[in-house]
């Protein structure tokens, strides 16, 4: 019987040895190629743009001597690159620097290689001499002493600029959205809830008129967008605004402006009255938590207390979302709604719906006492 030598034993052990040797080091360069290909795909991916069909911007402030660590941190922050270690090696990489301190409005759709030119060519915006916030809501009275503060015009020009019948017939000449309704009489402000509430930047020298018909521009867009939904609702233009500055003061989110709409259709269409204390407000020229028995019996064509219907004009600013809700209101069976003040988990408040005058009642009775305590909370 033969039986194998040493030396065969010894190649047979090689053998396996070498097979082993090969398929670690097959394994090894696959993990190597694998690995690679990975990260050049993650370096690919971070170097392209976030989104390149975003039409979004972003306003970054880059201060002087900020070196290209603290800016790829600026951009990650921002949403305007995926990682800032890769822009801080690519820089490098590509030996980039020079980049200049200045305000600069990026966006999503730039690549790592068009943020580096733009913050290198120092493209920077240009402040406004003159910026003009208007929240929603607001009533034309503080518009205009907000503009006299930040323009430096006199409210007394501006007030009167804004009642001159000559000047507002001249715009409702010139604008589609504006009919005789803001020159009826009984009306306070012609001009009140066609100002749209938004952020507007002017330069030094810009006139009253101008930034006027720049406030007028947005609103004049919403109606055009909208005018066919308005003549199938069978309401003027006005008549909705009047209807969607009521909304805006009595809510405190798109929801509650989309369920204020619908009570007030159903109060609308059962010939209630709107009863809307932010009506009564305006017509008495006072903002109180509580209205009293006297404010509701003032003769203002605007109180909704003693007058049907919606009022004869708007009440404030409109967003474009009290404007939607008006359009779109909730098919709701809710009739009665009140509003709880600010507190913990509710910032802006909170507003209970009923259908019933009794449980809406026996809501006004539990949290009245809420009202007195943040009133008295706030005077202090």
């Amino acid at each position: 019987m033969n039986h194998p030598s040493m030396s065969d034993e010894k190649r047979a052990r090689n053998r396996i040895v070498r097979r082993i040797t090969v398929v670690i080091l097959a394994i090894f360069l696959l993990v190597i190629a694998t690995g690679s290909a990975l990260a050049y795909v993650f370096v690919k991916r971070s170097i392209e743009p976030i989104d390149p069909t975003s039409t979004e911007t972003v306003e970054i402030e880059v201060p002087l001597g900020a070196g290209s660590g603290y800016i790829g941190e600026l951009l990650e922050e921002n949403g305007l690159v995926r990682s800032s270690t890769i822009f801080r090696f690519y820089t490098r990489f590509k030996n980039e620097s020079s980049f200049q301190a200045g305000t600069y409005t990026l966006s999503p759709s730039q690549s790592i290689d068009e943020l580096i030119e733009t913050l290198q060519t120092g493209k920077v915006i240009v402040v406004p001499d003159i910026k003009l916030v208007i929240p929603e809501g607001f009533t034309i009275d503080q518009v205009i002493a907000r503009l006299a503060k930040v323009a430096e015009i006199p409210k007394e020009e501006i007030s009167e600029q804004l009642s001159d019948r000559e000047y507002i017939q001249s715009l409702v000449n010139e604008h589609e959205m504006l009919t005789e309704e803001v020159l009826q009489e009984g009306i306070y402000h012609p001009l009140e809830g066609y100002l749209f509430p938004a952020t507007y930047e002017f330069n030094k020298g810009v006139t009253l008129n101008e930034i006027i018909d720049e406030m007028l521009l947005p609103t004049e867009s919403m109606y055009q967008e909208y005018k066919d939904r308005l003549a199938d609702s069978g309401r003027t233009f006005h008549e909705t605004l009047a209807l969607a500055s009521v909304v805006e003061k009595e809510a405190v989110s798109t929801e509650d402006r989309k369920e204020i709409a619908g009570v007030f259709e159903n109060r609308l269409n059962d010939g209630m009255k709107l009863q809307s204390d932010p009506t009564v407000w305006y017509g008495t020229g006072e903002t109180s938590i509580f209205t009293s028995f006297a404010d509701l019996e003032n003769d203002s064509l605007y109180n909704t207390y003693r007058y049907e219907g919606i009022p004869i004009g708007p009440i404030a600013a409109v967003s474009r979302d009290a404007f939607e809700a008006v359009l779109n209101p909730n098919d709701t069976e809710n009739i009665y709604f009140y509003a709880r003040p600010p507190r913990e988990g509710f910032p802006n408040g909170e507003v209970l719906f009923e259908v019933d005058y009794e449980d809406h009642q026996q809501n006004v009775n539990k949290y009245r006492s809420e009202w007195e305590a943040f009133e008295e909370a706030n005077s202090n």
